[in-house]
This record gives C-alpha cells, sequence and structure tokens, in this order.
C-alpha cells in the first residue's frame, strides 16, 4: 500500500503542475485574441470556448487532485481507491474501449481546437468537430463494453 501511496504522491505533483498550466492559460487568454480575420461573433465564439475548454479540463484536474488529496490523507479512502484502480474488470473495459489512446488524442484535440481558434475560424471548425467526434466514439465505447461485461 505504501508503493501506491507514493504513486499517488506523483501524481499529485503531475495533477498540480497541470493546474498551474490552466491557472497561466486562463490568465493569458485574454491577451491573445482569434484574430481580426474572423467576424465578431465567431471571435466572441471561439474566446468563449478557449476558455470553457480551460476550465473544463481546470475542474476536472481539481477534482481528481481533491480525490486524490483526500485519499491519501484516509486510510479506507486509500484502500477504496487502490481497490477501484486495480479492478480487473475496470482494467479490462478501459483496454477494450482504448482509453489511454483516445484520451491523448481527445484531449490533444481540445487544446489544438483551443489554440488554433487564435489563428484560423476555419481550422478552428474542423478541429472542434473532430473533437466532438472523438469524444462521442469514446463514449459509445464505454457504454457498450459497460453493458457487454
Amino acid at each position: 500500500m505504501e508503493e501506491f501511496k507514493k504513486k499517488l504522491q506523483r501524481r499529485l505533483i503531475l495533477l498540480s503542475s497541470g493546474l498551474c498550466f490552466a491557472c497561466a492559460a486562463v490568465i493569458l487568454s485574454g491577451r491573445f485574441s482569434s484574430g481580426p480575420s474572423a467576424p465578431e461573433h465567431l471571435r466572441d465564439f471561439m474566446d468563449g470556448f478557449q476558455l470553457g475548454i480551460i476550465l473544463g479540463i481546470s475542474c476536472v484536474l481539481f477534482s481528481i487532485f481533491v480525490r486524490v488529496l483526500m485519499a491519501i490523507r484516509s486510510p479506507d479512502r486509500l484502500k477504496k481507491l487502490y481497490i477501484s484502480e486495480t479492478d480487473e474488470r475496470k482494467l479490462f473495459i478501459l483496454q477494450k474501449s482504448g482509453s489511454s489512446g483516445m484520451n491523448i488524442v481527445m484531449y490533444g484535440l481540445a487544446v489544438a481546437t483551443a489554440v488554433a481558434g487564435n489563428f484560423n475560424s476555419m481550422i478552428f471548425f474542423t478541429l472542434l468537430g473532430a473533437t466532438i467526434f472523438v469524444s462521442l466514439v469514446r463514449l459509445i465505447f464505454k457504454l457498450y463494453y459497460h453493458k457487454k461485461y
């Protein structure tokens, strides 16, 4: 269990650095605009989307951070988290749905969409469509394998 606790402490460090990066991105997002080439309503939409993506990822990171921090401080929660993370059924479902690779692709597309909004509206909407598509595919696979197994 001590090894798992050390793993969680390393995870806390990664989560806190991700939160710091997200806070810096929120602060800097007001300095960059979507560019003068896009119409005003598109600029507003892209700026709002960028802020929403950053805040959404921040909320997810913060909730995971709190859950891990509470698990480290409580032996009962630590045991429950360990059981949850080592559950063979969950691991099998995650493997079947391609969880790791899909997460990387999904978050990468979301960040690329937010960045592309600063340069070109066509690229922004293309990446937004790809992000939505990958998210839906992931959701469908997850629901399918939860019902199947």
